[in-house]
């Protein structure tokens, strides 16, 4: 299976209708040719939390078939699908340590939240390490901060289209967005900001958003921090 991850750039809007219909119109027809869709998510930009950025959605999709990452892209958003704005996107591969449930079931999440960003290793550390401290110490700080539910980190493993690079993507799951908002005072929180330049550049861009669940993506099983707890 291949899992890709795009970021579509263009004019921010809140209706999200008629770019789900031209996404699950684009997976039923990829899947004629032979592309398996068995996941597809987009998650609509509803405030950026870092710096000026045009990034409207992020798009994911979890396929089976002989497609590398761009060509995945290029079945599931044809350029008719989406013409608003450039495309980032890579082919991923995910490091769970919470399970998202929200995203088990399609549909529309009325009121939950999902931080989601850009992250890069500092220079003195190799890929290996980077993911190494992710999983062995960060993770076990900030998956502590209160109200948090899925916990899901994307190791970059092949550029697709674009000219972005980050080292990994991250997701973070709130039930709502009053949670969200409430987590920024805590020990907690402060306690996972304050490890990320032990490992990490500061320079990620950052984006809170609304997820749509149009096919829900294969189980993974529980996360890391669930297994190891």
């Amino acid at each position: 299976m291949i899992q890709v991850t795009a970021l579509l750039s263009g004019h921010p809007t809140s209706d999200i209708s008629a770019l789900a219909e031209r996404l699950k119109s684009a997976a039923a027809a990829a899947d004629e040719r032979k592309l398996a869709v068995r996941g597809l998510v987009v998650s609509t930009v509803l405030k950026y939390l870092t710096g000026p950025n045009d990034v409207r959605a992020l798009l994911q999709v979890w396929a089976d078939g002989p497609a590398d990452g761009g060509e995945v892209l290029d079945l599931v958003l044809p350029g008719e699908a989406w013409s608003d704005g450039p495309v980032d996107a890579w082919a991923v591969r995910e490091h769970v340590y919470k399970q998202p449930v929200e995203r088990q079931t399609a549909d529309a999440s009325l009121d939950g939240a999902k931080l989601a960003g850009t992250a890069y290793r500092r220079d003195d550390f190799t890929l290996e390490a980077f993911f190494d401290y992710w999983r062995d110490v960060h993770s076990r700080i900030s998956g502590k901060v209160p109200g948090l539910g899925g916990y899901v980190v994307s190791e970059i493993r092949e550029r697709a289209r674009g000219e972005l690079a980050p080292d990994a993507l991250l997701e973070l799951w709130w039930p709502d967005e009053r949670t969200y908002e409430a987590s920024a005072s805590t020990s907690e929180q402060a306690a996972a900001w304050e490890d990320v330049p032990r490992y990490a550049k500061t320079t990620g861009t950052f984006w809170l958003l609304r997820e749509t669940v149009l096919i829900p993506p294969p189980p993974t099983g529980p996360g890391a921090l669930e297994a190891a707890g």
